[in-house]
């Protein structure tokens, strides 16, 4: 609960084509063991509830413009019922 991932695409990084994995920045537990981490990617269930929000955030697109009430937010959730994970997405723009 709490975990804290940052996705980055620039000339180093494309964390969007690996699941998530080493985007982990923040945990209680031991990072080896929690999703985008560096052993273990999103599940499956997770990045199809996340991925398209993601994907349009990295390209800084709008991530749910007039459905928010901040553009570059959403709030998304996983669909396995017997573990619901929920998620806020947001998008970071960073000045260079």
């Amino acid at each position: 609960m709490g975990d804290e991932f940052i996705f980055e695409r620039d000339g180093e990084n494309d964390h969007f084509w690996h699941g998530g994995l080493n985007t982990l920045v923040k945990t209680d537990a031991d990072p080896d063991t929690v999703a985008g981490g560096p052993r273990m990617p999103h599940c499956s269930e997770a990045w199809d509830a996340i991925a398209r929000y993601i994907y349009a955030g990295l390209q800084g697109g709008s991530i749910m413009k007039g459905w928010m009430k901040k553009e570059n937010e959403m709030i998304a959730c996983c669909s396995d019922g017997t573990r619901p994970v929920i998620f806020k997405i947001e998008r970071m723009d960073v000045e260079d």
